[in-house]
């Protein structure tokens, strides 16, 4: 729901997703019927992590992929940001 007087953005358009920015600030990100409200630097940090989940997925699958979890950027900063 858009507050009164907030009026968004499109700074990205997808098949599946879409990404705006409204007057009062804030990031939304839709994907199909879920939309989140992100800050700025949230929206970054997601964007790394959603690019190392696709070179994970890239990489040759195999036993020992599994059992190494990759290091998440940014996971020196003590854990997740919500």
């Amino acid at each position: 729901m858009i507050g009164q007087g907030c009026c968004r953005s499109v700074l990205a358009r997808g098949p599946c997703a879409e990404v705006t920015r409204c007057s009062c600030g804030h990031i939304h990100l839709a994907v199909g019927p879920v939309t989140l409200r992100l800050e700025e630097d949230v929206l970054r940090e997601l964007g790394h992590t959603l690019v190392e989940a696709i070179h994970q997925l890239e990489l040759p699958h195999d036993a020992e992929s599994q059992e190494q979890a990759p290091a998440a950027h940014g996971a020196s900063t003590g854990g997740w940001k919500q």
